[in-house]
């Protein structure tokens, strides 16, 4: 992870996966910063690897697993998280830059974590919102399967191939501008055509 372009790739990948799975992200951090603690310098990384963190975050992790794939409860799970994930994106994004002592990079770093988090957990909401609506939750279970998926291979990739993680995050980014204003628009009409019409005056 030598280079800025590389850590910030790291970082915000990292921040991008917290966005759809936070718990999945951290336990994967953590467990490959046991594994190999020399590469992840910092006190992050050192929290993160110990058996309490490990532990908690695995049984977090379960719970999400469980939660998240029932209908009606996962939405309510992912309204807590929406202050969640963006405080683990920032978190990750700024344990990969600090070990560099520059503050200002760091600060960067956390803010655009936290940013590129919510806008990850954003687009996961409005996906699941427009699936629940659509189909009455049945796919929400086939998502949230995907998205368990998903964030760990972003954990991954961010850490092996940050580049690669970098432009992922840069699509995600043109994602969320492009697709989220037409997801809100098509809820809002399918909610219009499920309201009963009003009585004439």
């Amino acid at each position: 992870m030598n280079g800025l372009p590389s850590l910030f790739g790291t970082g915000l990948g990292l921040a991008a996966g917290a966005g759809l799975n936070s718990y999945a992200v951290l336990l994967v951090y953590g467990g490959l910063a046991r594994l190999f603690p020399q590469d992840f310098p910092g006190p992050a990384g050192e929290i993160l690897s110990t058996n309490t963190a490990l532990i908690t975050v695995a049984v977090l992790y379960l719970l999400e697993f469980f939660v998240d794939k029932i209908p009606g409860a996962d939405h309510v799970w992912d309204i807590l998280h929406s202050i969640v994930r963006p405080i683990a994106g920032a978190f990750l994004a700024m344990s990969v830059v600090q070990p560099q002592g520059d503050r200002f990079m760091t600060a960067v770093a956390a803010g655009s974590g936290g940013v590129v988090a919510l806008t990850s957990h954003f687009v996961k909401s409005a996906t699941r919102l427009t699936s629940t609506a659509l189909t009455a939750g049945v796919a929400n279970i086939a998502l949230s399967i995907a998205e368990d998926i998903l964030a760990f291979l972003q954990a991954l990739v961010s850490i092996f191939l940050p580049l690669v993680a970098l432009a992922v995050v840069i699509a995600l980014g043109a994602i969320f501008l492009l697709t989220v204003p037409r997801l809100a628009r098509s809820i809002d009409l399918i909610g219009r055509r499920r309201r009963p019409p009003r009585p004439a005056a």
